[in-house]
């Protein structure tokens, strides 16, 4: 996946941290639409609370001239390049941004030596499970990323609505 003309892929830098908050809070209220609103309600309260998040993590921005449109956020877990957080401003939205940002890792985990991409999702939510299935993810009852998908489960969301997935090295061949 190429990033659409005009943008580009950046390391986060402190600068970006009050326009990733609100990037992230605005495609949070996405989910009120698919019956989470407690995601919605939920939003990072200050710039710390995004910092926290960050902290330790490798965090790629999407940009464009008038600034930063979308980011993702990803760690070493285990074997794996996991994806913790992927946000791109619902302004910017279908148009490939969020694709390029997981391609970006899922480079960054070849090139690593990391067995694949993981992360946990929204199982019925269109820019969620079916998304990333379109990437090349697949569903995964790893013991390890089980015990991450409970700790990624929003408080008030029920677990089954949710869903840990998998993207190996064989996969990327695949989709590149």
């Amino acid at each position: 996946m190429t990033l659409p003309k005009g943008y580009r892929i950046v390391r986060r830098t402190p600068e970006d941290d009050a326009s990733l908050l609100a990037i992230e809070n605005r495609a949070a209220e996405l989910f009120r639409a698919h019956g989470y609103p407690q995601v919605a309600d939920s939003p990072f309260p200050d710039v710390a609370a995004i910092r926290n998040l960050f902290a330790g993590r490798d965090v790629r921005v999407a940009a464009d001239a008038s600034g930063p449109a979308g980011f993702i956020v990803s760690a070493p877990l285990g074997p794996y390049l996991h994806i913790h957080e992927l946000s791109v401003d619902p302004a910017h939205g279908r148009r490939g941004i969020g694709a390029a940002l997981v391609e970006h890792v899922s480079q960054a985990a070849s090139e690593g030596r990391f067995d694949g991409v993981s992360l946990t999702t929204f199982r019925d939510v269109p820019f969620n499970e079916p998304f990333y299935v379109k990437l090349g993810f697949a569903e995964t009852h790893n013991p390890l990323l089980l015990e991450r998908l409970a700790i990624e489960t929003p408080d008030g969301v029920d677990p089954a609505s949710r869903i840990a997935m998998i993207r190996l090295h064989s996969a990327f061949v695949a989709n590149m």
